[in-house]
């Protein structure tokens, strides 16, 4: 099937675009990148060089789509991070421009805003996006994957359990305009979960599930947009909620389990076979 992604791109490591194509290609979708932003290495490494994209770029990208009379074929539009407050309006426009020509075509939107856990989280996107995906995209999304940080920014709530992290969930789905998007909750520290792991939670009208992951002492740096680009190409395939959550973290893990500890990037070519086939399976629960 066919994806267009909007989100950043960089010519060292694996974050954005840069992880996310190549999942994406690896689970057997053609993928048609747009970058919002242009870079020489992700922040990690220290200090980069390149630029945003400016918005008007974007736009025009997607109308040379949209005149080649592909966006019929899109099945999917998967958006990360954003450069600039201005480019959401146009992010916008293009996932309206995909569903006019393909109404069924899902829009999973990854909404990056900053990441860390208790007073240890941050906000590291410039003003205007987080405002941006609260108001005006969150309510539109098909699909949305938000870290834990993201979960209690976007909905002003606590949390820190299974059941605050739930209600945040279930808050978050009752904005859709006129639709209730699948929400999937990832990298969550939560009271009473096993030590030294982290919880992702899923849910969908169908129900709610939980998956619980080994916390790895290492750089994740691009590891959502490993786990979105995951989920996304497995649902795109008629995977259920559980095997697509339980299956993107495998994935994800499997990454970060061949990674190096002391490198900033995440080995996802060395570990591109168990993107297809994880090695280690970690069981979803049904919570509800």
């Amino acid at each position: 099937m066919n994806v267009l992604s909007i989100q950043s791109s960089v010519a060292l490591g694996h974050v954005g675009n840069s992880a996310a194509v190549f999942v994406l290609q690896r689970l057997g979708h053609e993928v048609w990148p747009i970058d919002t932003v242009v870079l020489s290495n992700h922040p990690a490494h220290g200090g980069a060089r390149g630029r945003v994209t400016p918005a008007a770029e974007i736009e025009e990208l997607v109308r040379g789509l949209g005149e080649r009379g592909v966006l019929r074929g899109c099945a999917a539009i998967l958006t990360g991070y954003l450069g600039a407050a201005d480019q959401g309006p146009v992010v916008r426009a293009a996932v309206a421009a995909v569903r006019a020509a393909n109404p069924d075509a899902l829009w999973l939107l990854d909404p990056v805003i900053g990441d860390g856990h208790g007073a240890a989280g941050r906000v590291y996107v410039k003003p205007g996006i987080a405002e941006f995906l609260r108001d005006h995209a969150v309510p539109e999304a098909d699909i949305l994957t938000p870290n834990g940080f993201e979960l209690g920014l976007l909905t002003g709530r606590s949390v820190d359990t299974a059941e605050t992290a739930l209600a945040a969930i279930d808050g978050l789905r009752t904005r859709g305009a006129g639709r209730r998007p699948l929400v999937v909750a990832t990298g969550l520290e939560l009271q009473g979960a096993p030590e030294a792991s982290l919880t992702l939670l899923a849910v969908d009208d169908s129900g709610a599930w939980r998956v619980t992951v080994p916390r790895l002492d290492r750089a994740a740096h691009g590891a959502g947009d490993i786990f979105a680009a995951a989920f996304l190409g497995r649902h795109l395939h008629g995977a259920n909620l559980p095997d697509a959550l339980a299956g993107a973290a495998a994935a994800v893990q499997a990454v970060l389990a061949r990674s190096d500890r002391n490198s900033a990037d995440l080995a996802l070519i060395a570990a591109q076979d168990a993107l297809v086939t994880p090695p280690e399976r970690f069981a979803p629960d049904r919570l509800r």
